[in-house]
């Protein structure tokens, strides 16, 4: 699926326009809520109901087994990772840079301001290791990720602004378990381990008129 219809796709998602729609995302809505608060082993789809303020059997009806609405759910919190983003860096003249800041302004929103997103996330990475359905959403969203990251390293590396001399998919791989565990960390430890990853990544050049410019 191309990034657009990704865009689309998880647009139409979190709001819909029409009725059925509605009444869908309000259903993964509130399983959504139930799994941020009470993790899977919490989950029954009667409370589920009751919270999105429907009976069971229109539940059934959008999601006739508890495994679809698991699925459901896993396209719902994708929705949410692809759509919702920290507020954007001032721009400092350099398009990956740019996209680097972006990464740690996410992690700083949903450290700050979701919560739900990251519980549920965590719930879902344990439940994909034993559901292979569930897993293969994951590994779309992290595919989507991962690909983002890469074509910002790639680019980077271009335009000179991040260093050549290191190995692209050494970087990558170290990117991606730091932004894995950024988004349970403080703000001041985000900043610390943002000015740490600048300093390491950036060439000397950008470095030193990047600095400067924010003195």
């Amino acid at each position: 699926m191309q990034t657009e219809s990704i865009q689309q796709y998880f647009t139409n998602l979190l709001n819909p326009t029409d009725e059925p729609g509605k009444r869908k995302t309000a259903l993964m809505q509130a399983t959504f809520d139930v799994i941020a608060e009470s993790g899977f082993e919490g989950l029954r789809t009667r409370a589920v109901a009751e919270r999105a303020g429907v009976n069971i059997a229109t539940l059934h009806y959008y999601f006739p087994t508890k495994q679809a609405l698991v699925e459901g759910v896993a396209q719902f919190l994708g929705a949410k990772f692809v759509l919702l983003h920290g507020p954007a860096p001032a721009p400092s003249g350099y398009c990956a840079l740019d996209r680097l800041r972006q990464e740690f302004s996410d992690g700083r929103y949903y450290f700050e301001h979701e919560q739900k997103m990251l519980l549920v996330l965590e719930e879902f990475g344990l439940r994909g290791k034993r559901d292979p359905e569930v897993r293969k959403i994951v590994d779309m969203l992290q595919g989507h990720w991962r690909h983002g990251l890469e074509n910002m390293v790639i680019d980077g590396m271009k335009e000179g602004t991040f260093r050549g001399d290191v190995d692209r998919e050494e970087t990558l791989a170290m990117l991606l378990s730091m932004f894995s565990g950024a988004t349970s960390c403080r703000g001041d430890q985000l900043e610390a381990m943002q000015h740490g990853i600048e300093r390491w990544l950036l060439t000397e050049e950008i470095w030193k008129a990047t600095r400067g410019a924010e003195q």
